[in-house]
């Protein structure tokens, strides 16, 4: 079926592949024809053919379902992209497991100054609350912390609290607790941006934090080098997201030095992704600070870099 003439040569052909067209009348497809962002023919691979210029690109699926891109709701787009080294813990489950992991990963890293990992489920050991005294048994000498899977909640070990400086605990700012425990020392527990950041400048990833402690701008702001390296990290980001079939992003981030980077990036070869970054409305801040969000919506307003919304917190995390 096509919605345009044969002589309108197609941009993009998809052949060879699986497509559920939602049409009761002819409901799989093996070929797709695209001309300016929009399909225009479905169809065998015969009848989409006719289509094809010398300018046409054709992607043989292979026999691979041809699904519409994915819009991703919820992304932390730089922290995200510098995680992909760090130790992966999602569907780690048991002490023992956990133990392997962290074990596993510290000997193959044994130049890193500070382990980080990521992605451990509030319920690792069950109805049993991780403590530092758990991560201490696995990995008592070099300092380690790891992160739940929503990035509010981090763990880390009595060596990674004692050269964070928070091992006595610390006042912080609403929201933001390094849970104590009965000893008078903080128990392991870090909740929020203001509680784990001490303990991943140690890792040297300050500036990893803007896209867990959101809205934050850098301070001081980066160098040309470190800026440079920003970029890249963005650019892994957006390549994962690309293999991924993710084609936009809403960054919950929420900061201008990101949008910047993303600019940036755009100018000089583009955006592999749509992506979308809001102001980040916190909980101490005052109606007139919303002026950055408007001013932040009128700079960035085009196709594939936008702002144009802002990010509240009703209420907390687990």
């Amino acid at each position: 079926m096509s919605v345009t003439g044969a002589g309108h040569k197609a941009d993009l052909i998809v052949i060879n592949g699986r497509v559920l067209t939602m049409d009761d009348d002819n409901p799989t497809a093996e070929a797709v024809a695209v001309k300016d962002g929009a399909i225009v023919a479905l169809g065998s691979h015969a009848s989409i053919e006719e289509f094809k210029g010398p300018a046409t690109r054709v992607i043989d699926a292979r026999g691979g379902s041809v699904i519409p891109g994915f819009i991703e709701a919820h992304m932390h787009l730089f922290s995200g992209a510098a995680e992909l080294a760090h130790l992966q813990l999602s569907g780690v489950h048991g002490f023992e497991a956990l133990q392997k992991a962290i074990r596993d990963y510290a000997s193959t890293h044994p130049d890193a100054k500070m382990l980080v990992g990521q992605g451990v489920d509030y319920t690792v050991l069950d109805d049993e609350r991780v403590t530092r005294h758990h991560l201490d048994a696995i990995l008592p000498d070099r300092p380690f912390v790891m992160a739940a899977p929503d990035h509010h909640t981090m763990w880390a070990n009595t060596k990674a609290l004692d050269l964070a400086g928070i091992l006595n605990g610390r006042t912080l700012g609403p929201g933001n607790e390094i849970v104590m425990g009965d000893d008078g020392l903080a128990n392991g527990e870090l909740r929020e941006g203001e509680a784990f950041g001490p303990v991943l400048n140690l890792a040297g990833e300050g500036r990893v934090r803007l896209g867990l402690a959101t809205g934050g701008e850098p301070d001081p702001m980066p160098s040309a080098e470190e800026r440079a390296a920003d970029r890249d990290i963005m650019r892994r980001g957006l390549a994962w997201c690309a293999r991924h079939g993710i084609t936009s992003i809403q960054n919950m981030d929420g900061n201008l030095y990101q949008l910047e980077l993303l600019a940036e990036i755009e100018a000089e070869e583009g955006l592999s992704c749509r992506v979308q970054i809001p102001f980040h409305y916190k909980n101490f801040m005052t109606l007139d600070m919303l002026d950055k969000a408007s001013a932040m919506a009128e700079r960035y307003n085009g196709e594939w870099l936008s702002s144009g919304m802002v990010k509240v917190f009703y209420d907390g995390v687990l």
